[in-house]
């Protein structure tokens, strides 16, 4: 199972990866919101973690843009 970890701190970030990388899954990471708002475009992931205050754009509107395309992930 894919899942997408969108966030700017990197120990965060790594803490995330290295937890969830654990319990069996395959994990992409971006540590921006228009990097992760490209990589949750390209589809395919079963969750999205996604921090709220992200350089770039927020995470309130990643989810905002991923939803007006009908992407409910």
């Amino acid at each position: 199972m894919r899942i997408l970890v969108v966030e700017d701190d990197a120990r965060l970030r790594e803490l995330l990866t290295e937890g969830l990388e654990q319990e069996g899954f395959t994990i992409e990471t971006a540590a921006d919101g228009l990097s992760g708002l490209a990589l949750a475009r390209s589809g395919g992931y079963a969750a999205i973690v996604l921090d709220v205050m992200l350089p770039g754009c927020s995470g309130y509107q990643v989810c905002s843009r991923l939803r007006e395309q009908g992407d409910w992930t």
